[in-house]
């Protein structure tokens, strides 16, 4: 193995860790702004409130025949 090749596969073993760091850094990113987008939708929503127990609920029953 000549110095040229292994100089050349330091050269490309050392730009794969650079554009691994690269990746990993955009996928925080990406993350980070779909929890932020994902917050903001949370609190976009407005609370509904349950039917209370003393509604109609269970009062009348319909039978067929």
């Amino acid at each position: 193995m000549s110095l040229s090749s292994v100089g050349a596969a330091m050269g490309s073993q050392s730009q794969q860790q650079v554009m691994n760091a690269v990746n990993i850094t955009l996928l925080k990113q990406s993350q980070n702004q779909q929890k932020e987008i994902a917050g903001q939708l949370i609190q976009s929503v407005t609370a509904t409130s349950a039917p209370s127990p003393e509604g109609s609920l269970g009062q009348n029953i319909d039978i067929r025949v």
